[in-house]
């Protein structure tokens, strides 16, 4: 064991996985950087990723609505990239999960529940009628 704690980057130098792997993703970095110099901000802020495999260039975006204003692009994006054929999929940010335990309450209007007694206080069928007046009664609450 070393007498020295060794750094992330040390590990991605010398291990010929790490090594292969940091590599790969640089070159998909500069590839992506490359894309974007040559599109619209607008449209190519919304590129998240890409992703080579042999010839095919896979090419991430953050919303649906981008990925078919990229895929009019593929073309362009084919020679830019020096591939066969691009592939555009949609791949939304990460948000951070809401913490457990914590429900939020849902909305009461005043307006849902006098709508509800007015409702109950038109119809005849006296079921019907109970149930609305205790539901606009749970609206209120």
């Amino acid at each position: 064991m070393a007498k020295h704690p060794q750094t992330v980057s040390r590990y991605l130098q010398h291990s010929d996985f790490f090594s292969s792997l940091y590599d790969t993703y640089k070159e998909e970095e500069k590839l992506l950087q490359l894309i974007q110099q040559q599109f619209p901000r607008d449209l190519t802020s919304h590129c998240t990723a890409v992703h080579r495999q042999g010839q095919i260039l896979t090419l991430y975006v953050d919303a649906p609505v981008w990925a078919s204003k990229m895929r009019y692009m593929s073309g362009a994006i084919a020679e830019i990239a020096a591939v066969r054929e691009v592939k555009i999929r949609v791949s939304p940010p990460q948000h951070r999960q809401q913490q457990r335990g914590k429900a939020t309450r849902p909305r009461h209007s005043d307006r849902g529940a006098e709508v509800l007694s007015q409702a109950a206080g038109h119809t005849t069928d006296e079921n019907l009628k109970a149930v609305l007046q205790r539901l606009s009664r749970a609206v209120k609450l």
